[in-house]
């Protein structure tokens, strides 16, 4: 009966441990991707003190040296967009559907006329649908005010 016993303890632990391994496992080659990313745009320079994170996605501005990095660990690709505050004249919202490709931009108008847009949330990498939609659509205007505040 000990031997039982002490098969089946060890069997449900193995059945806790391993997805506890595998989610601290996960969660720190993530702090080491950002950790990574945050590093190649520093440049020296850029400072990206304010910072939020929402279902990962990080939002990080420097407000003293005028950068604005936006970072998006999703599984099938990692992105990263920087823009260089002092160089845009207004940043706005736009949210774009084309059948089921749904996404929600930040578009920054340059001072040389130009435009640069960055991907903030596409619904065709969200499993749930627009779960997120209402969140991510909050968060932008939220951050477009930030930015805006900075320019």
């Amino acid at each position: 009966m000990d031997t039982a016993s002490l098969i089946i303890g060890l069997v449900l632990t193995l059945v806790c441990a391993v997805p506890l391994f595998y989610i601290a496992n996960n969660q720190a080659k993530n702090k080491k991707k950002v950790k990574e990313i945050f590093n190649h745009f520093r440049q020296g320079k850029y400072d990206f003190s304010t910072r939020e994170t929402h279902y990962k996605k990080i939002y990080a501005l420097d407000k003293e040296n005028k950068g604005f990095l936006f970072i998006d660990l999703n599984k099938e690709n990692d992105r990263a967009s920087f823009v260089d505050v002092s160089e845009i004249n207004s940043c706005r919202i736009e949210e774009t559907s084309s059948g089921n490709d749904d996404k929600i931009l930040f578009t920054f108008k340059l001072k040389n006329g130009n435009t640069t847009s960055i991907v903030l949330y596409d619904l065709e990498n969200d499993k749930l649908g627009k779960a997120y939609w209402q969140e991510n659509e909050q968060i932008a205007k939220k951050w477009q005010l930030i930015v805006e505040s900075t320019i």
